[in-house]
C-alpha cells in the first residue's frame, strides 16, 4: 500500500515537473520584434538592425544577443549560434558607448564573418 502511494506520488511529481518546465519554455520573456532582419548589399549577406532597447540589452548580457539572435533567426544562417551571440554583443557595446549613443547594426556573410555599425 505505501508502495502504491509512492509511486503515485512520484507519477504526480513528475507531471507537474514537466509543465512546470514546458511553461517556462514557453513563457520565456523574449525582445520585441523590431530587430529587423534584411538582405545585404552583396549576395548571401544578411543585415542586423537592433532598435535602441535591443541594443542596451544585447550589450548588457549574453542572454539578451541570444534572444536578438534567436527571434531573428539568423544563428541558423550563419554557421554557429556563438558567431551571432559574439557579433550582436560586440556591436551593441560599440553602439552603446559611441558618443552620441547610437543603435546597433551588423552584416553577416554566409562564411560566418561580420562587421559592425551604427546608425
Amino acid at each position: 500500500m505505501a508502495f502504491k502511494s509512492a509511486f503515485k506520488r512520484a507519477g504526480t511529481s513528475l507531471v507537474a515537473g514537466t509543465a512546470l518546465a514546458l511553461s517556462l519554455t514557453l513563457a520565456v520573456p523574449e525582445s520585441a520584434q523590431a530587430t529587423t532582419v534584411r538582405p545585404g548589399a552583396k549576395a548571401g549577406q544578411i543585415d542586423l538592425l537592433m532598435d535602441s532597447y535591443e541594443t542596451e540589452q544585447a550589450r548588457r548580457s549574453l542572454w539578451g544577443a541570444t534572444v536578438i539572435c534567436w527571434n531573428s533567426g539568423i544563428g541558423g544562417k550563419v554557421l554557429a549560434l556563438g558567431v551571432c551571440q559574439s557579433a550582436v554583443t560586440v556591436c551593441a557595446a560599440q553602439a552603446y558607448y559611441a558618443k552620441p549613443r547610437r543603435r546597433a547594426g551588423l552584416t553577416f556573410t554566409p562564411w560566418g564573418q561580420f562587421w559592425c555599425w551604427k546608425y
